[in-house]
């Protein structure tokens, strides 16, 4: 018996058998790829489809769950829940009700609440997100059982955001803060994103003043995170959700030894044209808070130029740019002093100056 196998007179059979096996394995991988492709164009062609029948009857039909086939496949519901989802965010009044009744016409909310109830937690978070996306007053209840119930900090992240569209007053965004201040800090924009979509659902309520008093009511709440408060600040003043100055100030006032709350304080203030704070803020021990003032001190007053100038000797690399660039957008009198310091013998401040100077102001 030979002891290569290159030796056996049957070698070159197995190596031809061999070649024909990874032939025929290819070959099927080609059809399979094709299958699949053809079967993922029809997929989206119906999808497609499937949308802008929806989307056509929904606009020009009174009865639009007439003329819809009823949905059988994820594709199905997926198509429709878009097409819904597009309509209530383009649309008010009849068209938008058309579409809202249809989420329980075709059974939609019923097939993605008992996706939400699935045992991956992906299935049940991309079912949360598009139960969210129909704003629907109906789905409240059900979101607020799926935020009790659920075990995965992924997906509870998105039923508090679907909630956070569904608010009807201060105890639902109290409620919202309680399960948000739970869970681990995510980001800013998330954050910020949770309470503007909770100002515009109160301003369609005609219930604004309930974000106030929601404010008012968690300001000393040490339960409630710093970040989370600097963040509904930062939201409610880029929804414009008209609390004026007062609460602002008692912010800054309640709040002497948390940056974060100081900064946002001294932007939304800025950004309505009081600049009161600004004096004190730029001899606060914490940089960030002194940068931050120094980019609305020009704005402020004249007087402030030898405080600003002084702090181009700050400790902080960050808060003597800010200065130097503070004394760039003052005018004649800023960049006369400019100059004048960039003969100074400390290098920082000289190097800052020369800097700034080269600068547009801005």
């Amino acid at each position: 018996m030979p002891d290569l196998l290159t030796q056996s007179p049957d070698f070159y059979r197995y190596v031809s058998c061999g070649v024909l096996f990874l032939a025929a394995l290819n070959t099927a991988e080609v059809f399979f790829l094709f299958y699949n492709k053809r079967k993922a164009g029809l997929s989206e062609k119906r999808r497609t489809e499937l949308k802008r029948l929806a989307s056509t009857a929904m606009i020009t039909a009174t009865a639009p769950e007439e003329l819809l086939p009823k949905p059988s496949t994820d594709d199905d519901f997926s198509a429709y829940s878009e097409a819904i989802a597009s309509v209530l965010d383009s649309f008010e009044g009849e068209i938008a009700a058309k579409a809202g009744r249809l989420v329980g016409q075709l059974g939609i909310a019923a097939y993605y609440r008992r996706l939400a109830r699935h045992r991956t937690w992906y299935k049940r978070a991309a079912a949360i997100d598009i139960l969210s996306s129909f704003r629907l007053p109906s789905n409240r209840e059900f979101l607020r059982s799926a935020l009790r119930r659920e075990t995965s900090n992924e997906v509870k992240y998105r039923v508090i955001y679907g909630l956070s569209s569904l608010a009807r007053d201060r105890t639902d965004i109290l409620e919202m803060v309680a399960a948000l201040s739970s869970l681990p800090y995510l980001t800013a924009k998330y954050t910020e994103d949770i309470f503007y979509n909770a100002i515009r659902a109160l301003k369609d309520k005609d219930a604004a003043g309930e974000f106030g008093a929601f404010m008012r009511e968690v300001m000393k709440d040490g339960s409630v995170p710093v970040l989370v408060k600097r963040d509904m600040l930062t939201a409610c003043y880029d929804a414009s959700c008209g609390e004026g100055r007062g609460i602002l100030h008692d912010y800054y006032l309640n709040s002497p030894e948390e940056p974060e709350i100081l900064i946002a304080a001294l932007k939304a203030l800025a950004r309505i044209g009081d600049f009161s704070f600004i004096p004190a803020a730029l001899k606060h021990p914490d940089w960030r808070v002194r940068m931050t003032a120094l980019k609305n001190s020009d704005a402020c007053c004249a007087d402030l130029l030898p405080e600003t100038r002084a702090m181009l000797r700050d400790s902080n690399y960050h808060v003597r740019l800010a200065a130097a660039m503070a004394l760039r957008r003052s005018g004649i009198k800023g960049t006369a002093v400019l100059k004048e310091e960039t003969a100074s013998p400390d290098r920082f401040a000289a190097e800052t100056a020369a800097y700034a100077l080269t600068q547009e102001g801005r």
